[in-house]
């Protein structure tokens, strides 16, 4: 009697919980295949973002960008709140084993959302059935940008392109030259080798010599300031080597491995170590390199895109940007850049359900904004505002055109960081050797599964 007692209380209990479970749980509206067109009755949907999204309160687009969402909100007839004290990327695992949809949009980067994308907390892009075709491009970034936000055969993330101001901070690593003081040293404006397709690494080595010199206090000005692991990895991706390369069968092999690249990786190697302390110097981190470069230690500084304007822009009266030189058997090839991680990206929490309105309303909002619909528009803004010389911008939108994936999260930076703790002493061969079981470890884990899964979702 007692057990039955027993078994009865734990059956009404358990009929207790579920229904105060049921009563607690987001009721899911079922929105079928799309509401009247464009029309979506008025739903409201929730973006992780500012309400300026990619700028500031007081920039120059806020403006176009609160009128473009009005319209937006208009023509779909939707509600969209901005949450941006949440942080939503942050926390994304627990809301999604809550059963608690956070937002339906989230602005992140690659970086912080790593983690998220392999533990499958994002929804996959690549299976909208209508709204956003990721195979835009020029739209949203196409292959090489968009693989820092691709994992196991799906896509996780978008990048606006067609917007100013907000993929043009994350390629890397570029020359600041210091424009006055090359005239000083009697010197030709290096922009002009790149015009004329002098910009080789042998003229690389001679502009190292030629701007080294001493100051009027009898101080040593360096050709160059730059952090080692930035120079080497710019340095191996303009030499055309990657981490993995695709072969005619279809199968993947270590790129560190073809032939020429130990040729290559040597010239990348000894072109630093070779002239450091005579033409090349560094600080102790980014911030105190740029730093160098601010206050006339050194006449270049090779350096993130992003952080060099920002630091040097105001503070260097005349400055140009220069491409990393090209290995000789590129010569005449577009320049190359590369990337760790972007910013601004576009993803989705797994668990939306308005499976229609999210994707119609993004595609919309991210147009281009009006007054910059051409590439020409694009660039007329980034020559006035940005880098204040035609000949900047275009080698900086030729290289995030042609940029390089470099996985900051998965140990992108340790052929780099082997050369940097080398700092001369130990020859390729004994670097390479002493990673190869770390490399084939990433290669066959990591490397050869992320360039699988492009090859599926860019199939063509």
């Amino acid at each position: 009697m007692n057990y039955l007692k027993r078994l009865l209380i734990m059956m009404l209990l358990a009929s207790l919980l579920a229904a105060c479970s049921a009563q607690s749980e987001e009721t899911v509206p079922d929105y079928g295949g799309g509401l009247n067109g464009n029309n979506f009755d008025g739903i409201t949907l929730t973006f992780a973002m500012k309400p300026d999204i990619c700028y500031e309160v007081d920039s120059l687009f806020g403006d176009a960008v609160r009128a473009r969402i009005a319209d937006v909100k208009n023509e779909f007839n939707v509600n969209i709140v901005f949450d941006e004290e949440t942080d939503v990327a942050g926390n994304l695992f627990y809301y999604i084993s809550s059963g608690i949809k956070p937002c339906d949009v989230l602005l992140s980067d690659s970086y912080t959302l790593h983690d998220s994308i392999r533990a499958n907390l994002l929804y996959p892009i690549d299976t909208f059935y209508s709204g956003i075709d990721y195979l835009e491009t020029e739209k949203w970034g196409g292959r090489e940008k968009l693989i820092s936000y691709a994992y196991d055969n799906h896509l996780y993330g978008i990048l606006p392109m067609l917007w100013p101001e907000t993929v043009w901070k994350q390629v890397d690593h570029f020359f600041f030259v210091n424009e006055n003081i090359v005239s000083r040293l009697n010197q030709p404006d290096p922009r002009e080798f790149v015009e004329n397709g002098e910009w080789t690494r042998d003229r690389y080595m001679q502009v190292l010599e030629d701007y080294t010199h001493r100051n009027n206090s009898g101080d040593t000005v360096y050709a160059l300031t730059a952090m080692p692991a930035h120079y080497f990895s710019i340095a191996i991706k303009a030499s055309g080597i990657d981490y993995v390369v695709k072969h005619e069968d279809g199968t993947y092999s270590n790129a560190f491995f073809e032939p020429g690249a130990l040729d290559k990786l040597t010239w990348v190697a000894d072109s630093y170590w070779n002239n450091y302390g005579t033409s090349i110097t560094h600080g102790t981190d980014t911030f105190t390199t740029i730093a160098q470069f601010v206050d006339e230690s050194a006449v270049m500084v090779l350096t993130h895109l992003f952080y060099g304007l920002r630091d040097i822009q105001y503070t260097v009266e005349n400055f140009g940007i220069l491409p990393f030189p090209l290995s000789d058997d590129l010569a005449g090839s577009r320049w190359i850049g590369e990337f760790e991680f972007y910013n601004n990206g576009i993803s989705f929490p797994a668990n939306i359900y308005d499976l229609d309105a999210v994707p119609a309303v993004i595609d919309a909002i991210f147009e281009p904004l009006p007054g910059y619909e051409t590439e020409e528009d694009r660039y007329e803004y980034y020559d006035r505002y940005v880098f204040h010389d035609p000949r900047d911008t275009r080698v900086i939108f030729e290289c995030l055109s042609n940029c390089r994936y470099l996985p900051y999260n998965d140990n992108g930076y340790l052929i780099p960081d082997a050369i940097n703790s080398a700092q001369g002493k130990k020859s390729i061969s004994q670097i390479l050797e002493a990673n190869i079981d770390i490399m084939e470890q990433l290669n066959t884990e990591i490397y050869i599964p992320l360039e699988e899964t492009c090859d599926l979702l860019w199939a063509d």
